[in-house]
């Protein structure tokens, strides 16, 4: 049986989790969904409310990989960053996958309200500037977007950062209040839940070993079944190397499984939670290696930002590593105990975009390399995967124009290569 990760959110949810059974025997459906991750739970949601008939399978519990663990943050874009979409398309192009990524923000409020799933929602979310060089590109950033997106956030001033964020750290910042935080854990059962009430099945335990095309449609084996379906959409991430298929371990090799690192305190008092976080928006810093830190519905600090990019999910002393840099930026926490530390994997691409389309057949869709931002992501690579299966692949299309490489030195030494790499990024970040 899967052992769970003892992260805050498995510890905080309100009631037990919903058990589903593995699958034994032979399904059929419209379209199998491999994956009880975001991006596996909102493509069966759209699919569903659509009128299809969906099956979903997941290897170990719904939410038990990235999406039960992560920060929480709900940060309106991809991977990336919008000036790269503008960088390998175009100026246009660029601008209507802007609207899929803020679009995404607002569906994912109206499925949470839809759906009453109670997963603490949080308005507010905001990019800090730590430098004069940070300061002088978040405004640059912001007149770029107000000009050519017609999009306005606010602007926090040196003077104003203390009414948002209690840490002499950051000198300025951004606030998108179409963003904000969200327990995640909670947010993936209670899609889960809004799938099985809509008659969905859901199998756990089940992991998807291969798949064939067979008789105009997919055939998915598992452990001890198989589900027959028009249309596969592969929604595994991480775990897509897991797959016995060749066009498995081609997708598999575009993304790097990197291991990040979060802590949750003791609940802080009133007065303190008050003085670190008085906006209760979630903070990003613009380091290329940085720090994202928000307080939980009960006034934790809940912080990440520590990483591996060769694979490790949790090191021994991952809550003392942690501890010190979020001491860093409050120093006010000293004698707060640090409650939980968990860690997990995330998937990022070589170039950090999206990487989206066909695996191999037009009726065998994946989504894929969400690079750190998957919580609003997914929500939208799900509306552009539903949309192509039912009939309309035009925002599939814009995603495809994206290039993207293997990574270096194969499944061996692709994560000590892009460490090296790090390194440089590191020394940008210190300097």
């Amino acid at each position: 049986m899967t052992t769970l990760v003892p992260s805050f959110y498995e510890a905080s949810l309100s009631q037990p989790r919903a058990d589903y059974s593995a699958l034994n025997g032979n399904v059929d459906c419209d379209v199998c969904i491999v994956g009880g991750g975001f991006m596996g739970l909102h493509t069966a949601l759209n699919l569903q409310e659509r009128g299809l008939k969906v099956v979903l399978l997941e290897a170990q519990r719904i939410g038990y990989g990235a999406s039960g663990r992560n920060g929480g943050h709900v940060i309106p874009e991809f991977g990336g960053s919008q000036s790269s979409f503008e960088k390998h398309l175009d100026l246009e192009s660029a601008k209507k996958i802007w609207q899929i990524s803020h679009g995404a923000a607002d569906s994912l409020r109206e499925r949470i309200t839809k759906y009453n799933i109670n997963c603490d929602y949080q308005a507010g979310h905001i990019e800090a500037a730590m430098t004069p060089k940070h300061e002088a590109a978040l405004k640059d950033w912001q007149a770029h977007i107000a000009k050519n997106y017609g999009y306005k956030n606010q602007w926090i001033s040196q003077d104003e950062i203390p009414q948002y964020v209690g840490s002499k750290r950051y000198i300025a910042g951004v606030m998108d209040k179409n963003g904000g935080h969200v327990h995640p854990l909670k947010l993936a059962l209670g899609l889960a839940k809004a799938l099985k009430d809509g008659g969905a099945e859901i199998y756990e335990h089940s992991p998807a070993s291969a798949w064939i095309l067979d008789a105009g449609g997919v055939r998915i084996s598992t452990t001890n079944g198989t589900v027959m379906c028009k249309n596969l959409v592969l929604g595994c991430n991480v775990a897509m190397e897991s797959m016995q298929t060749n066009e498995a371990q081609r997708l598999a090799k575009r993304i790097l499984p990197v291991g990040s690192w979060v802590i949750a305190t003791e609940p802080l008092s009133a007065a303190l939670a008050d003085e670190v976080m008085p906006s209760r928006a979630a903070v990003v810093d613009m380091r290329f290696i940085l720090d994202y830190f928000r307080l939980s519905a009960d006034n934790r600090m809940v912080f990440g930002g520590g990483c591996s990019y060769t694979g490790v999910e949790s090191p021994a002393n991952l809550k003392e590593i942690m501890r010190h840099k979020m001491l860093k930026v409050f120093p006010q926490l000293a004698d707060t105990k640090v409650d939980f530390g968990w860690g997990g994997l995330i998937d990022i691409s070589m170039n950090r975009m999206p990487d989206f389309g066909f695996a191999g057949s037009d009726n065998v869709l994946y989504a894929q390399g969400f690079s750190g931002s998957g919580v609003v992501a997914t929500n939208a690579a799900a509306r552009v995967i539903a949309d192509a299966i039912t009939g309309n692949t035009s925002n599939l299309a814009l995603f495809q124009r994206i290039q993207h490489t293997a990574f270096p030195g194969g499944k061996l030494l692709r994560g000590p290569v892009t460490a090296a790499g790090m390194l440089y990024h590191r020394l940008l970040d210190l300097f």
